[in-house]
């Protein structure tokens, strides 16, 4: 696997409330992408613990006996958990109360892409083209959805940046799960700081057939801040390949 990854706090915020992982592992590779929301710094608490907690609920529950369906359960229930503790801690902390962070998980396993998500960070598929392999859970999304406003309404649309769904804001929630195969694309995962100000297409352009997947993602972070980088921008691109970095 090749793997690039910038955070970037952008150009107007005082603090950076995005965090990712990168899991570089043999049998279970996976990346996540949080975009915490709450005053207080409390995004920020959110988007590290849901990592944290995702981390370490599938460091003991994946093993190369489950299959991937298996595989997929295990990262909805690790959502679950994660959301659970957020959602508590939050409760039992005043200042940081209402606290919520979008979530987006892909993992490659057995060659399947595992993908799990809550909330508008997004996660792409590129290949010859790029396909958005998440639906974002937010106002707009659902105005597009019932045929109310067009795709290209929606991108400047005022309450483009309304979530419906995060974790830690209530007590339950729910998870998307999708399993698709995996042919060797190239999974690019980013927050709205970067789907706000680059098109998909910039972003196919920049990652597809790219000899050094981080030297992408610093110049599609550019491009954002170049564009006023209102808010933070993480881009996560990952995939098998001979060139880039490797692990």
């Amino acid at each position: 696997m090749r793997f690039g990854a910038v955070t970037d706090i952008g150009m107007r915020r005082k603090i950076n409330e995005d965090n990712y992982c990168i899991h570089e592992d043999k049998h279970f590779p996976y990346v996540i992408v949080a975009d915490g929301m709450g005053g207080h710094q409390a995004g920020e608490v959110a988007s590290r613990m849901v990592i944290e907690i995702i981390e370490e609920y599938l460091d003991k529950e994946l093993s190369p006996s489950l299959d991937y369906v298996e595989a997929g359960e295990a990262a909805r229930q690790a959502f679950i958990s994660a959301n659970s503790t957020i959602y508590n801690y939050a409760k039992n902390n005043y200042k940081i109360m209402g606290m919520g962070t979008t979530t987006t998980f892909v993992m490659i396993y057995q060659e399947k892409i595992i993908t799990a998500h809550v909330g508008d960070s997004r996660a792409y598929m590129i290949g010859d083209g790029i396909k958005q392999i998440t639906k974002d859970h937010s106002y707009v999304q659902e105005l597009v959805s019932r045929g109310e406003i067009s795709p290209e309404m929606a991108k400047n649309h005022p309450k483009k940046n309304y979530i419906t769904r995060a974790m830690g804001a209530e007590e339950t929630v729910k998870v998307d799960i999708s399993i698709r195969p995996y042919n060797g694309e190239t999974i690019v995962l980013c927050s709205d700081g970067l789907t706000n100000f680059v098109e998909d297409e910039e972003i196919l352009c920049y990652i597809k057939n790219s000899d050094d997947l981080q030297k992408s993602a610093l110049k599609l972070t550019e491009l954002a801040n170049e564009r006023g980088g209102s808010d933070n921008i993480t881009i996560v691109a990952f995939g098998k390949g001979d060139n880039g970095n490797e692990s």
